[in-house]
């Protein structure tokens, strides 16, 4: 008899278990880099890695930067340096005035063209990329509303940044 309490007693401890197994759900930030209307300019980032969006902050260039590296601007009282991701890929410099502040102690900022969305996914739901196609700038996909979107290694290109500075 008790050793069919005991039994009784770890299948529902191991029910337990597996409920507590549910996929966990975090928030993408979806955004867009660059002037292109095409669709094919969406990106993501774990909204968990966002302090803040800031519109028209003045950026101010320094010299002897990638170009890449568009300057800095100030953030209460605080310099953030500001990466340009479309130079980063090829394309032209953006012209717009968002900023993606990032929730580190980098002081990096993104400079992004448009804020589309905040997308609720699971895990695996991102698409991670296998060895051979490994991006210095991207993790994998993340399919939203039907679209492929490029998720941004961030902590790949702070580092990228953080070396090319230091090396100037």
């Amino acid at each position: 008899m008790s050793e069919n309490l005991i039994t009784k007693i770890k299948n529902s401890k191991s029910g337990i278990n597996e409920e507590k197994k549910v996929d966990k759900k975090s928030i993408w930030l979806i955004f867009t880099i660059g002037e292109s209307a095409d669709g094919k300019n969406l990106y993501a980032i774990p909204a968990e890695n966002v302090k803040e969006i800031l519109r028209d902050a003045t950026v101010f260039p320094l010299p002897f930067v990638p170009s890449y590296v568009d300057g800095v601007l100030n953030r209460y009282g605080d310099p953030y340096v500001v990466v340009d991701p479309a130079v980063l890929e090829g394309k032209k410099p953006q012209n717009s005035f968002l900023f993606i502040v990032m929730n580190d102690e980098t002081h990096t900022c993104f400079r992004i063209s448009d804020v589309k969305d905040f997308f609720t996914a699971t895990e695996k739901d991102v698409v991670h990329f296998v060895e051979e196609e490994l991006s210095d700038y991207y993790d994998g996909t993340l399919t939203v509303n039907g679209q492929e979107v490029f998720v941004l290694k961030v902590q790949a290109i702070i580092e990228k940044v953080g070396k090319e500075i230091a090396a100037a």
